[in-house]
């Protein structure tokens, strides 16, 4: 089996969403994807992947990943990880249809029936006009048109009603991020006593509806310089959190330990 053939698909639609499909002379095509900064994925994948795949054995999958990984920093980001995240999926997908598999069944089979789900409280805009993580590209306005889980917006306003929603579902674990706002206006530098008391109210409004059958999980996008995210950690604690991702950059072993070492919550 051979690679003929390196595809992309992007909509304008979903301006941060890649999909590749490696297609083979055998008719087999392997379908994988990957999330932010689509454009620069996609010149990636044509001009260093592509020509590094073509004719090449789809099936030897780790023997790409190595050439293909480089010098690329040490950090998980940037177009090159995503671009060969998108092809390993590919070539996954593609090593399943041959063998006629389920992936889990090809990575040494299924630990567990069940997989318990947590709501990232999303909305249908989320981060699709551009390629970043601010406030402003949130898509919170003129989205009531698309559908009832516009869950965003309604963390922000309607968190009690939203925590309902999801307990009617069977989810009980919901992911929010009110703290974003406030990092923007000062740089992750200082949040004021009044603006912690804003952020704090989606949490009041969950344990005010639902109680403790809600696990809140909360995202900080690493906008906090350690004081304030201690700070911020500190007020959090009476909600009991089910845990805080990213609170500050994780560049800084040191500043993660203090961090971890000043609260309870994982």
């Amino acid at each position: 089996m051979k690679v003929t053939r390196v595809e992309t698909i992007w909509l304008e639609e979903f301006r941060n969403v890649i999909w590749i499909q490696i297609h083979t002379d055998e008719g087999v095509i392997g379908l994988g994807e990957t999330f932010f900064g689509a454009e620069a994925v996609e010149a990636y994948i044509h001009e260093s992947i592509a020509p590094y795949l073509l004719d090449k054995d789809p099936l030897q999958i780790d023997l790409h990943s190595r050439a293909l990984y480089g010098y690329i920093g040490y950090r998980s980001s940037g177009v090159e990880t995503r671009g060969n995240s998108a092809l390993d999926i590919a070539l996954w997908d593609l090593l399943g249809k041959v063998t006629n598999q389920p992936i889990y069944q090809l990575l040494g089979g299924k630990s567990r029936d069940t997989v318990r789900t947590y709501n990232t409280c999303a909305g249908y805009r989320y981060i699709r006009s551009a390629s970043k993580q601010a406030v402003d590209n949130w898509g919170t306005d003129n989205t009531r048109d698309e559908g009832p889980y516009e869950d965003l917006d309604g963390f922000l306003h309607r968190a009690d009603e939203l925590a309902l929603s999801l307990l009617e579902q069977g989810i009980t674990g919901m992911k929010i991020w009110p703290f974003d706002p406030y990092a923007e206006v000062s740089g992750g530098l200082y949040i004021s006593n009044p603006d912690l008391e804003k952020a704090l109210e989606p949490f009041r409004k969950i344990r005010s509806a639902v109680g403790n059958q809600m696990d809140i999980m909360v995202e900080f996008h690493s906008l906090w310089n350690l004081p304030t995210a201690k700070k911020i950690a500190r007020a959090l604690e009476e909600f009991d959190p089910f845990w805080y991702e990213d609170p500050i950059r994780a560049d800084n072993i040191d500043a993660l330990a203090d961090y971890a070492a000043s609260t309870f919550v994982p």
